[in-house]
């Protein structure tokens, strides 16, 4: 149980000194309901503590590390931490904002949040009793309650850090899986205990007096902060239409930021009163659609993105630049999306887009036809790719760039135009012209400096090339530009394995199965690292974590049984060899490898023999 002596209530948060940090033993406790608190509900709360201690030991290192995740996460503290490496989709707003982030960027801004609150506990209370009390975890949100499992994943074995878990829907004690591979962890057990704790009614006080008007014309900042205890105002009167004001306004702004799953909680809100949220208002319309397509399609609800397109857009919208728009829109529904795609249609869609965005030619300012034009032949560059004309594709892109800088001056699309040099980038890639490939991808980092993905591609071209200090120079720029992703260590510990360097291939490797476990390409390599360094215990570890990961994964599978034969377990070795012919019957090789094994066998039992028929 809890020592409530010393149980720091989280909200309101206690500004705590830097000796009590460092002397007491803490229970946090922490309130995770997203309708309350929002995405980062009772996350926020820890990090600030982690925050603030860092900030009063004036440990900029520390802070600059975790820059990004601590901007996004404390948008009370913005002003002072500052976004050290903000790339253009960072910065990019209203239509210069071409690019939304990946679902996955919001995962590494947890990844950074557990680095962080794991050095913090490591300096201020390694050998202290932690214990977390998670609060209303029925009714977190997505990255919160992704940010509790990782924690409890990564920290708790070792870190002397105890989560328990309050939840009506959960039994008295429930399980959770640890990292399917352990490597970085080592657990003496593949699952932790969560104990459920009572309910306590904590519900936060609502705002008075505050309403839809006063924040009308007011930024994301001040949305994010306000709409919580507004529509929370609204609901409790039971206005549904500036309910669902206020509802459209919080799926804008989490999908601003990338939080899709919480964007996309809103969606049935929202509809049930869109006909009188938009009016007549065809831009409006198409506004709120865009929103609400993005936040279903980024979280795997792609069909139903689509009817809602088809259903509340497409019947209605007549004016020809929307149009272009939503054909646009169509066409990355069929070629990206949905799971059963259809090119030829995407390809109908894009040619419907273009010829009302033709239409709409002198009915729209000229520099919005240049940019709508550009872009939408970027979309016809994928059609190209998939189409199997990639040079086709290349110079759609490399004219787009040359066009829209023509019409528009150096300054004005940044990022779309730096989205063009990637795209080309790419495909010449994929030509197999490496060296123009990343002449595109300097083109890109010069004009986007701090995108992270950049320098990793570029890296991994770089590595192809056998030009590893290079590559290991841009995987590193890519790691200080990015919080954490577990891609880049992938790389960057497979590049130190082609120069020998097995110690820091293995570290490399250690963190990206930390960050995500589900990778047996990367326990493979973890194995075939540790078995240089003549580490067998560990790398049979890791050739089995592999195996468990994918049953049927010949090379690991190869690996162990060489790795047994090597230490003489010649069953073990056969035994891997045997499942290897079932699973690749027709390859001279392993049966090569299988009579090596039965060799040794004969001679085992050849020399058994020899002594017992002498001893006798």
């Amino acid at each position: 149980m809890l020592n409530t002596t010393h149980l720091y209530r989280i909200r309101p948060v206690q500004q705590l000194d830097a000796p009590a940090l460092a002397t007491a033993v803490r229970a946090y406790e922490l309130d995770t309901s997203f309708a309350n608190h929002g995405v980062w509900a009772g996350v926020s709360n820890l990090v600030e503590q982690a925050y603030l201690y860092y900030a009063a030991q004036g440990r900029q290192d520390v802070l600059d590390e975790h820059n990004y995740a601590l901007y996004m996460m404390l948008p009370q503290h913005r002003n002072t931490i500052g976004l050290k490496y903000a790339c253009l989709t960072d910065t990019a707003s209203m239509t210069e904002k071409t690019r939304n982030f990946p679902l996955d960027r919001a995962y590494r801004l947890i990844n950074g949040a557990v680095g962080l609150i794991r050095a913090w506990k490591a300096e201020v209370g390694a050998d202290e009793q932690w214990a977390l009390l998670i609060r209303n975890f029925h009714g977190a949100g997505h990255l919160a309650s992704r940010f509790v499992t990782e924690l409890a994943r990564r920290l708790t074995i070792g870190s002397r850090i105890t989560v328990c878990i309050e939840s009506p829907t959960m039994p008295d004690t429930v399980a959770l899986p640890l990292a399917a591979s352990g490597l970085a962890l080592a657990p003496e057990t593949g699952f932790l205990p969560l104990i459920r704790l009572a309910p306590q009614d904590d519900a936060p006080p609502v705002a008075e007096g505050l309403t839809y008007e006063d924040l009308y014309g007011a930024g994301m900042a001040e949305w994010e902060r306000l709409y919580i205890p507004l529509l929370r105002y609204y609901r409790n009167r039971g206005d549904g239409l500036n309910t669902a004001r206020v509802a459209m306004r919080a799926l804008c702004v989490h999908n601003h930021y990338g939080f899709y799953y919480e964007a996309s909680t809103f969606v049935d809100t929202v509809l049930p009163w869109l006909e009188q949220l938009v009016g007549g208002d065809e831009a409006a319309r198409w506004d709120y659609i865009g929103n609400i397509f993005q936040g279903l399609v980024t979280t795997g609800q792609e069909q139903r993105a689509l009817d809602v397109v088809e259903k509340y857009a497409l019947p209605y919208l007549t004016q020809h630049v929307l149009q272009a728009k939503l054909h646009y829109l169509l066409a990355m529904v069929h070629l990206r999306y949905l799971k059963e795609q259809n090119v030829p249609l995407s390809h109908r869609h894009i040619e419907l887009a273009l010829h009302h965005l033709q239409l709409a030619e002198g009915d729209i300012p000229d520099e919005q036809f240049a940019f709508l034009n550009v872009f939408i032949n970027n979309g016809l560059a994928f059609v190209r790719v998939r189409q199997g004309r990639p040079e086709d594709a290349l110079m759609l892109c490399q004219q787009g760039f040359l066009y829209l800088t023509d019409m528009l001056g150096d300054d004005v699309h940044k990022l779309h135009r730096s989205v063009l040099l990637y795209n080309s980038a790419q495909v010449l890639s994929a030509l197999g012209q490496q060296e123009d490939a990343l002449h595109y991808y300097y083109r890109s980092m010069e004009m986007d400096p701090y995108y992270s993905e950049y320098y990793n591609e570029s890296g991994n071209i770089l590595q192809r090339l056998g030009r590893h200090d290079e590559a290991l120079a841009m995987y590193s720029l890519a790691a200080r530009y990015s919080a954490p992703y577990a891609e880049v260590y992938f790389n960057k510990g497979a590049c130190h394995a082609q120069l020998g360097q097995w110690d820091a291939a293995v570290a490399c490797l250690r963190t990206s199965l930390e960050l995500n476990p589900q990778q047996p390409e990367a326990c493979l390599l973890l194995g075939e690292a540790f078995d240089m360094l003549e580490r067998r215990r560990e790398a049979q570890a890791a050739y089995s974590a592999a195996i468990e990961l994918d049953q049927r994964h010949v090379a690991a599978r190869v690996n162990r049984a060489v790795n047994h034969y090597a230490h003489g377990d010649l069953p073990a070795a056969l035994a891997d060899m045997d499942r290897v012919l079932e699973l690749e019957p027709m390859v001279a090789s392993h049966y090569a490898n299988r009579a090596e094994i039965y060799k040794a066998l004969q001679l085992r039992d050849i020399t058994a023999m020899r002594q017992y028929q002498e001893a006798a």
